[in-house]
């Protein structure tokens, strides 16, 4: 009898995602909206969705894994469907395909790259609601937030980046 390569039971997937900033028209209120939640900063972002980088990273992560195309392949931004659309819904797809596929959420760990808002402030609600969103134990979730030094467009302020790497074990 043949014996199953652990190894082989488990998949590794790379996400990112990067949204410009914009300044509130008509000097209005600003926020962002991070793993579906709205958080208060000087800008919002720039989408055709809700523009949650946080989200497309993970869903992004997620498709990866399976080897499943990418979240513009499934959700074209040009779509008029997805305008204002909330990316909770992308990522209750991917986890739909994940789940037929028979994996699941071993962990998940993000960076966050952004001069503001600052994340340690928000950190545990966004990893309770990243948490909630997958359907697993808040300890498997991992979100930190990483600044570029004032470099590049992230560090100027003029996106926010996300990183997301997952670990999808086979259901036995």
């Amino acid at each position: 009898m043949a014996v199953k390569n652990p190894m082989t039971s488990c998949r590794i997937g790379l996400g990112y995602d990067i949204h410009r900033t914009k300044l509130p028209a008509n000097g209005g209120a600003a926020s962002v909206v991070l793993g579906g939640i709205e958080i208060t900063a000087p800008f919002s972002l720039d989408g055709h969705s809700d523009a949650d980088v946080l989200l497309h990273a993970i869903t992004d992560a997620i498709l990866g894994a399976l080897a499943d195309h990418d979240i513009g392949h499934y959700f074209p931004p040009g779509d008029e469907k997805n305008r204002n659309r909330k990316s909770a819904d992308f990522l209750v797809f991917a986890l739909g395909r994940m789940r037929s596929a028979g994996y699941e959420i071993a962990n998940l760990d993000c960076n966050l790259i952004c001069e503001q808002p600052k994340i340690a402030p928000v950190r545990h609600q966004l990893r309770g609601a990243v948490a909630d969103l997958l359907g697993v134990s808040i300890d498997r979730v991992s979100i930190k937030g990483r600044t570029n030094e004032k470099l590049d467009a992230a560090g100027r302020g003029e996106a926010i980046i996300c990183q997301a790497i997952v670990l999808l074990n086979e259901i036995r």
